[in-house]
């Protein structure tokens, strides 16, 4: 009867044991905004806002809309956003100054040819090869990270998401101007990335309990915080942008910034996370052309 009773208990502890070590084995439960079908290029938002038939052709935009309320937002107007001068703004600026420092880390050549430039040409550089997998880092990385790396191998230090950087990145993008966005995700690890950035997009976090589905999904066209939500087609097409209350922001720097806004922890531009979400959205901004320098809001 012990000699039972013992082989029970022990039985019984072995089980609490085995629930217990698959409980902290076991994935934190996270939330997420229900997913719709996103398609990796410009055109989906035909079916995501339908407002794509009123942004695709910048020369045929609908004057009246640029100071409607009701209508400004289905413009997609990213690239220039009220009050856009495109005489002279900060992006200029930046442009002029990552223009100097480009040249001059450049002298030997070996800066382009980090960056992926073919006898330094930077034409279409951006349009067509970033995001993308660097064998030298190990991993995907956006223009902003690389310009990081190759400064660091000449012993200069440019952090990602600083001014400088983003100013060369500004200048080096500008080389692709009216080009569309053309980046592979349907294959190797492109296509990790832009699955793991469409989850990240969708899950729920910090204070707010917000996504960035939460605005650029099921918020689009509302009002919040001042402005009123535009669909993230098309949107990567014009970073690094200059902000009109005076910084000049990289994609991870605004990242950041969004994070902040909804009370969630911000992570470092070059973030494994913030490039995911970087390769997803640039995927939707396939066909739609780069403009740079950018002014907006």
């Amino acid at each position: 009867m012990r000699l039972a009773l013992l082989i029970s208990l022990a039985a019984v502890t072995a089980g609490a044991g085995t629930a217990l070590a698959q409980q902290r084995n076991a994935q934190p439960y996270r939330e997420h905004v229900p997913y719709i079908d996103w398609k990796p290029d410009v055109t989906g938002d035909i079916q995501h806002t339908g407002t794509y038939q009123y942004w695709k052709d910048r020369k045929a935009l609908n004057p009246d809309w640029v100071a409607s309320k009701e209508h400004q937002w289905q413009l997609n107007w990213k690239f220039m956003d009220p009050s856009y001068d495109d005489t002279l703004h900060g992006g200029h600026i930046a442009r002029d100054r990552g223009a100097a420092l480009y040249k001059k880390l450049d002298a030997g050549g070996a800066f382009a040819a980090c960056l992926g430039a073919r006898n330094g040409d930077l034409k279409g550089l951006r349009a067509n090869h970033y995001p993308q997998y660097s064998t030298a880092l190990g991993r995907v990385v956006g223009l902003e990270e690389m310009i990081e790396h190759c400064a660091a191998r000449q012993n200069v230090t440019l952090e990602n998401g600083s001014y400088d950087n983003s100013a060369i990145s500004v200048y080096v993008t500008e080389f692709s101007n009216g080009m569309p966005i053309n980046i592979d995700v349907s294959k190797g690890p492109l296509k990790d990335a832009f699955e793991r950035g469409r989850e990240r997009f969708h899950l729920r976090n910090g204070a707010t309990h917000f996504a960035c589905a939460t605005c650029h999904v099921t918020l689009v066209g509302r009002s919040l915080r001042g402005q009123v939500l535009t669909t993230p087609y098309g949107d990567a097409a014009h970073w690094p942008t200059y902000r009109t209350k005076d910084e000049l922001q990289s994609l991870h720097v605004r990242f950041a910034e969004c994070n902040r806004n909804a009370g969630a922890q911000p992570l470092r531009p070059g973030s494994p996370v913030y490039s995911d979400i970087e390769v997803f959205l640039t995927a939707l901004s396939n066909g739609y052309p780069v403009d740079v320098p950018s002014a907006r809001d």
